[in-house]
Order: C-alpha cells, then sequence, then structure tokens
C-alpha cells in the first residue's frame, strides 16, 4: 500500500490509496476498502457487499489485466456510499465486455461446474450501480452499494 493520490479530473473520484497488483496484497486492499467505508458511515451490509465485489475486481485486473502479480498500480477510494476502482490495465468495460457469465447447475457436483465467468455477473447483482469510464489510460469504476442491491 502507498499514498493516497487525487486527480481533480477523476470524474468525481479520488484516486484513492496505491497498491501494487499482488495477490498477497487483497487482504490489505479489502481492509482499505472496509476501514475507509465504515470510517464514512457505509451501513455493514454495504460494507460486505462492497468487498466481495472488490476483491472480485482486484483478482479479475491482477490475473486478467495485468496477466499475474506485478508491481502495476491499482487504486482503491472508499466513501460511504462505495468506493472508486482504479487500475492501469489494458481497456476492460465489465459492463459491456466479457462473457455472460454462466449459472452454476445446482444438479452437478462442484467439480463438474464450469469455471470462470461468474464474477462480473456477481459484480452487477451485489452493486446498487456502476459506471465505468475509461480515463488517462486507466479503467475506473465507480461502485454505489446499498445494505439491499
Amino acid at each position: 500500500m502507498e499514498e493516497k493520490e487525487t486527480n481533480s479530473a477523476a470524474g468525481g473520484c479520488e484516486i484513492g490509496t496505491r497498491f501494487e497488483a499482488r495477490l498477497a496484497c487483497v487482504p490489505a486492499a479489502t481492509a482499505c476498502l472496509v476501514a475507509g467505508m465504515h470510517a464514512a458511515g457505509a451501513p455493514p451490509e454495504a460494507v460486505l457487499r462492497a468487498e466481495l465485489i472488490l476483491e472480485e475486481l482486484v483478482r479479475n485486473t491482477i490475473l486478467h489485466g495485468y496477466r499475474g502479480d506485478s508491481g502495476q498500480p491499482l487504486w482503491i477510494a472508499p466513501d460511504a456510499g462505495g468506493f472508486c476502482y482504479t487500475d492501469a490495465a489494458p481497456a476492460f468495460n465489465p459492463l459491456a465486455d466479457g462473457p455472460s457469465g454462466i449459472a452454476p447447475d445446482p444438479a452437478k457436483p462442484v467439480a463438474d461446474q464450469h469455471v470462470g465467468g461468474a464474477g462480473l455477473p456477481l459484480i452487477r447483482q451485489l452493486s446498487s450501480s456502476i459506471a465505468y469510464e475509461r480515463v488517462a489510460g486507466c479503467n475506473r469504476l465507480r461502485v454505489a452499494v446499498s445494505a439491499s442491491a
């Protein structure tokens, strides 16, 4: 985790706290989110939703955007209504790009379930709203969460 950065041209989001894109940093990134949302007065249920969304975003950025652990940046800026998430990975709009996801089949054993593709629908379902923009070579998501999506 590094310094907090801001950018007035960030579309209403401050850039936030910078983390290196490493799977080992996921717990610190989620702790930053949780602490920031709690401090801002977010309801506990909203914080739990945001935590799940953030973990999915961070893992996708690391594994798919940066193609593995790296020193590349990602930023998190929590507030009472959710958070702003920014990465410098190649352009990817999770609202329009990628697979729609495959729902698990409850009749199949876990070992036989399709792997992958469920994260994007999960992000959409757990959030109240999401806005994506590509700003200065970065992906920026403004994720709003509430106690009930």
